[in-house]
């Protein structure tokens, strides 16, 4: 994952619509969090993420990095949704600038490059997803991974708060 988020990071600066407004941020729940930032699980299938609110309903710009994300996908054998956005289908624009907000100000930086920036989703949020599915779909196949992404989660906002 690394390695496509350097070549997108690339080839964003290579295209002169997205370098124009460059940096651009992501939010990032899931898997990718659980992977580089509580580093409790070694890989995860894809990267999830939603793009800042800013850019959301503008097609030229998201259309260009869906184009980057899906290129670099084949080159490097990551498959063209190792990255994707579905997430976002679920969000309206107000709870996307809300989540935004929040991650700016919990500033968990999962990677930077000079045209892509990578943030974890705000953890509760995160937290609560999780919870949701386990709760509704108790047999997914994502039962393991969620209830090792829960546990690790609420630790970090246990210590993070000082709860006992």
């Amino acid at each position: 994952m690394e390695k496509g988020l350097a070549a997108l990071d690339a080839a964003m600066g290579e295209d002169a619509l997205i370098y124009a407004f460059s940096p651009i941020t992501i939010i990032s729940p899931g898997g990718y969090v659980a992977v580089t930032f509580f580093q409790n699980r070694a890989s995860t299938e894809d990267i999830d993420f939603f793009i800042d609110p800013e850019y959301a309903r503008d097609q030229d710009i998201l259309g260009a990095i869906r184009k980057a994300m899906r290129q670099i996908g084949r080159s490097l054998d990551l498959g063209e949704s190792w990255i994707n956005d579905a997430v976002s289908l679920f969000l309206t624009l107000d709870a996307r600038r809300s989540l935004f907000e929040d991650a700016q100000k919990q500033n968990i930086v999962l990677w930077e490059g000079a045209n892509l920036k990578v943030l974890a989703a705000p953890l509760e949020w995160g937290l609560e997803t999780k919870l949701r599915r386990l709760s509704t779909k108790p047999n997914h196949p994502k039962t393991n991974t969620d209830m090792s992404d829960i546990l690790v989660i609420l630790k970090f906002l246990k210590d993070r708060d000082g709860a006992p």
